[in-house]
């Protein structure tokens, strides 16, 4: 005998019988898109930090999409949703911090040539030795 309960639970475990293809279709390109983006915009030259900041912005773009879609966080809600946005602000807090550090950091510590380094010195030979520095002084 055939329990008719069963066979409900069976047919409630198939899902929603509607096909997602077309969405993931158009999330694949979305996705080839922001590649080739990317690949573009590492060949120009984007003055001061607005290359990183463009970089991460297409990177959180990618990642979102594949997360709401491929993850299927676009279909789910409440608990799931809130553990991605708490994922999220614990990634912006970390690379926030990472910034701020390398903001704060003294002249001396950054490489020659980068964006506040001190400026080259002339022909002081290899046994130069810069003059001391206390990290109140202003250069």
């Amino acid at each position: 005998m055939a329990d008719p309960h069963a066979a409900a639970a069976h047919d409630s475990s198939r899902g929603h019988g509607h096909s997602h293809v077309g969405r993931y279709a158009v999330v694949w390109i979305a996705l080839l898109f922001f590649t080739f983006l990317t690949y573009g915009l590492s060949r120009l030259h984007i003055p001061g930090g607005w290359g990183v900041v463009v970089a991460l912005g297409i990177a959180a773009t990618k990642g979102a999409l594949v997360a709401l879609f491929f993850m299927h966080l676009w279909d789910q809600r409440g608990a799931n949703r809130l553990v991605f946005l708490t994922s999220l602000v614990f990634v912006a807090l970390l690379v926030g911090l990472v910034l701020l550090d390398n903001a704060t950091r003294f002249p001396l510590a950054n490489p020659p040539g980068s964006a506040g380094a001190l400026p080259a010195i002339g022909n002081e030979g290899p046994n130069y030795i810069p003059p001391p520095f206390s990290p109140g002084e202003r250069r």
